[in-house]
């Protein structure tokens, strides 16, 4: 996997994924990551050469005030959508009880709060892509991985990719930040603590997804109804604007 920065392995071009039709999207213009706290200079060089316009950070505001994203000179328009990170809670209960089970579970109810919980912010951050002239874009949480998978999606179906290419980049997570998982585990290993219960935060897995998708089957007529009628994406515009 070739990764386009040096200090946020996750930051990567959604250009280039196929859809149902045959047509693709475009190179360039929308990026997904984890967080931009801890950004190189040469990464952020990197970023104001590729001309990065905006920043839809979907993170709680603690997490912004303990990480606050990295100055780049060329970002017009920063949006805060604060999808809270329930899953810091229970996790941290977990951790002190050394529940290894419990944080297997941790992030499947997660994936099922946001489906139910945070429609409105989903339904905004896709309004914000629609319409939007400040292009390029990356939209990032904490890690890239479970806000940003769920927005990437729900963006992914408005814009009509297939199914299997959605789990594709969902699951390309592991691969991209498989050094800095392994490098987390070790160092708390190394601290004298358990360090491989942390691996269920840190990877996506396929049981998280599918626990939204199946609440969004049950509950939501599946994922396009989902994303058509209750986050209200205007699939044309983002078409038009994102694919070629």
């Amino acid at each position: 996997m070739k990764t386009i920065l040096k200090t946020q392995l996750n930051f990567r071009d959604l250009g280039g994924i196929m859809t149902r039709d045959g047509r693709k999207i475009k190179p360039g213009l929308l990026f997904r990551s984890g967080d931009l706290f801890s950004l190189s200079g040469e990464d952020i060089s990197e970023l104001e050469k590729m001309g990065l316009s905006m920043i839809i950070d979907l993170r709680a505001g603690r997490e912004i005030e303990n990480r606050p994203d990295r100055v780049i000179a060329t970002v017009k328009q920063q949006i805060h959508i604060d999808i809270h990170d329930a899953a810091r809670d229970r996790a941290e209960r977990f951790l002190d009880d050394n529940d290894a089970k419990g944080l297997e579970t941790v992030l499947i109810g997660d994936y099922v709060r946001m489906v139910d919980i945070h429609q409105a912010d989903f339904r905004n951050f896709l309004h914000i892509l629609a319409t939007t002239d400040h292009l390029p874009l990356v939209y990032h949480c904490a890690a890239g991985k479970d806000r940003t998978g769920m927005a990437t999606v729900f963006l992914l179906t408005a814009l009509g990719v297939e199914v299997s290419e959605i789990w594709d980049d969902y699951m390309a997570t592991n691969l991209y930040s498989g050094k800095f998982i392994e490098k987390i585990i070790k160092k708390v290993t190394e601290s004298g603590k358990n360090g491989e219960i942390l691996r269920p935060l840190l990877e996506v897995r396929q049981e998280y997804l599918q626990a939204a998708l199946d609440r969004i089957d049950q509950n939501y007529c599946g994922l396009k109804a989902y994303v058509k009628d209750i986050l209200m994406a205007d699939a044309k515009q983002l078409q038009e604007k994102y694919l070629e």
